[in-house]
């Protein structure tokens, strides 16, 4: 009778060889165990880096880096300590060190930060769809790849080699802004950091693009102006009311402020809606929001409100991306040249140059259509 066999066994493991393995087991736990101690002691929770390497193995920084990238000379036991302390501490060359030796990596990134929770989200709106197409052109023509960073990017920048990035509408002490300092990594944005002589700053004076929509509606005899914005605290929203608060101020115009969530179709609605009515309804409307435009227009066909008769209309978009709109007077931006100014600072920054404006703003244009412009009423100086 042929003997059973058993498929797929596992070979005898002689002792030597769990010895082996228990020692490795061991040596893991020590070296976790001595990292935990190092950050325990520190003020602020950060990933391992190179230098907690070195001093759990006992070796110099440098001697460090080379055995973890492969290079230098470096005594295998050696090799093998270092990397093995890596691993249980969870420690992985940083994209960016390994680069430090070449002038450039050939990769800029872009952030937009408003729609940290719904990555892609901006495409819809018209400005972030064409800054993103021209800033992948403008990195093009100065020999750049161009990254779409993720919003929750702070956390992995040690992954990703970038040469500087372009962060799109940060709200204030931003960590992804901070993270970059930290880094030392060139960053450009917008007029956040105006007041820094030594920032990269790009974009337009919202506050004055808001105030020259207001005397455009003033001009075609609006008595009350309202706006509606969304309810973040990104630069370009700030300074958007404040711009509309200062006119109202200066009109004696008590000011008639809606905030809304433009992610939210339920909540925009709500908002466009608490416009059209009540005793206060004002007489004109701008929205900050490309998306809310529409909105606006619904709003008002529901209140039976005809424009320009009843109500004077205005949004913020790069082009009309629906036809319903092509009545509604425009506010553009510029996005194009906004990116391409963001590329140009960051790239001759990166290649050593110094660019000079450092800060620069550019100019906004109103499309005065048929919804802000009433019959035999000039359109003043808007």
């Amino acid at each position: 009778m042929l003997a059973a066999t058993r498929v797929n066994a596992a070979p005898p493991v002689d002792a030597a060889t769990a010895d082996y393995h228990a020692t490795m087991a061991d040596d893991a736990e020590l070296y976790r165990r001595r990292y935990a101690e190092m950050a325990a002691g520190r003020r602020s929770h950060r990933r391992p880096n190179v230098k907690d390497v070195a001093a759990i193995a006992e070796v110099a920084v440098g001697t460090a880096s080379d055995a973890l990238n492969g290079k230098g000379r470096v005594n295998p036991a050696t090799r093998y300590r270092i990397r093995s302390v890596a691993e249980a501490i969870g420690y992985f060359p940083n994209a960016t060190a390994r680069s430090l030796k070449r002038s450039r990596n050939g990769v800029i990134g872009l952030c937009i930060r408003p729609f940290g929770g719904a990555p892609l989200q901006y495409i819809s709106v018209s400005y972030y769809a064409r800054f993103l197409n021209a800033a992948a052109v403008a990195a093009l023509e100065r020999k750049y790849a161009l990254a779409i960073l993720p919003p929750d990017i702070s956390t992995e920048l040690d992954d990703i080699a970038l040469d500087g990035v372009i962060v799109a509408d940060p709200p204030p002490g931003d960590p992804l802004i901070e993270e970059l300092r930290n880094r030392s990594v060139p960053y450009v944005t917008d007029f956040g950091e105006v007041d820094d002589p030594t920032s990269l700053c790009v974009g337009n004076d919202q506050a004055q693009a808001v105030r020259s929509v207001c005397d455009h509606f003033k001009s075609q005899g609006a008595r009350s102006v309202a706006i509606l914005a969304a309810d973040g605290d990104e630069d370009y929203t700030i300074r958007s009311l404040r711009g509309y608060e200062q006119w109202c101020a200066e009109n004696k115009q008590s000011p008639r402020i809606e905030r809304t969530n433009i992610l939210d179709p339920v909540a925009t609605a709500a908002a466009a809606q608490r416009l059209m009515v009540g005793p206060d309804r004002p007489d004109a409307i701008y929205t900050t929001e490309a998306p809310v435009g529409n909105y606006l227009v619904t709003a008002a066909r529901a209140a039976r409100l005809n424009t320009p008769e009843d109500l004077l209309l205005a949004y913020c978009a790069e082009h009309t991306m629906d036809p319903t709109l092509d009545d509604i007077s425009m506010l553009s931006l510029h996005a194009e040249e906004i990116a391409q100014e963001a590329v140009d600072l960051l790239a001759s920054t990166i290649e050593g140059q110094d660019p000079k404006p450092r800060h620069r703003v550019i100019g906004t244009t109103l499309h005065i259509r048929s919804s802000s412009l009433r019959q035999g009423v000039p359109p003043g100086s808007a």
